[in-house]
């Protein structure tokens, strides 16, 4: 039987401009709050919601914004509010929002926030970036902490990936086996996933013996698509190397919505950013730091 792999949400309205939630939080927080990762070592934050919880959010370096899981809105009674349209995974969709008083972390509270609610989260919800979008954001994987910081130079020890933000999420170069890609940087997605065109670049037509299953992908609205993989020789991003990626491909909406969709692109998931003892990205120079 094929394995179920949920993905969590890439929170932008049909149109990519807007983030799907429109929050105002703090320009800059700075501080350090804990955290716990789940089964695919993906980070999750603690949340309070109206002073409930806490609740786990995955950390989401690919969402915008905030989502709550439809389960937990429903358990904790949160009023439904207005319609709107994000792309998830591997389809857009409509939900509705429900209606949050306050959502406070260790580093930043969130007033009257409406959130939507999705019904294909594996975590309690998401935690996207527009937070720390003025600063400086670090997962710290070895001490399972996030650490939020004003934007700076590259601290000691990690290995600087100058990249570009696009509709507020950050784009690098890499090399997959030798063929150049741009690859968005997904926290919240627990494997690689090339498109359509990164698999015709490394020669891996229809039938190829080194594609095998890769299982089932189900993303936040719950939709589902099989998928193949192969496990290519490396990644190569700047200095950093990762040998014998297991790559899926499916032609995601998310290519699509940040232009990524003509030539070879792929997201870049935990199955190789755990592989770090950090991962942080200041958005302020449009760089991602990796430190081993």
């Amino acid at each position: 039987m094929l394995q179920s792999l949920a993905l969590t949400a890439l929170l932008l309205h049909a149109g990519g401009a807007t983030a799907a939630i429109e929050t105002s939080p703090p320009p800059t927080p700075v501080g350090t709050m804990p955290l716990h990762a789940d089964a695919n070592g993906r980070m999750q934050a603690d949340v309070l919601l109206d002073g409930r919880g806490p609740f786990r959010f995955t950390v989401d370096s690919a969402a915008t914004g905030v989502a709550i899981a439809q389960t937990l809105a429903a358990r904790l009674g949160l009023r439904t509010g207005a319609a709107t349209q994000v792309t998830a995974g591997i389809g857009d969709a409509a939900t509705r929002t429900v209606a949050v008083d306050t959502l406070r972390t260790d580093l930043f509270d969130l007033r009257g926030a409406p959130l939507p609610a999705l019904p294909g989260l594996a975590a309690d919800g998401v935690l996207g970036m527009a937070p720390f979008a003025h600063g400086r954001v670090e997962l710290d994987l070895t001490a399972r902490t996030l650490i939020a910081s004003p934007s700076a130079p590259t601290p000691p020890g990690f290995a600087a990936i100058p990249g570009q933000l696009r509709h507020g999420i950050l784009i690098v170069d890499v090399r997959i086996d030798g063929v150049p890609a741009k690859a968005l940087v997904d926290t919240g997605a627990p494997y690689d996933i090339g498109n359509p065109q990164l698999q015709a670049a490394l020669g891996l037509t229809p039938g190829d013996a080194r594609l095998s299953p890769g299982g089932t992908f189900a993303d936040g609205f719950g939709q589902e698509r099989m998928v193949e993989q192969a496990t290519p020789a490396r990644i190569d991003i700047g200095a950093v190397t990762f040998a014998r990626p297991t790559v899926r491909f499916a032609d995601m909406p998310v290519f699509r919505t940040l232009g990524l969709d003509d030539g070879p692109a792929l997201i870049l998931g935990m199955d190789q950013l755990s592989r770090m003892g950090a991962i942080a990205i200041d958005f302020p120079r449009a760089e991602l730091q990796l430190r081993p």
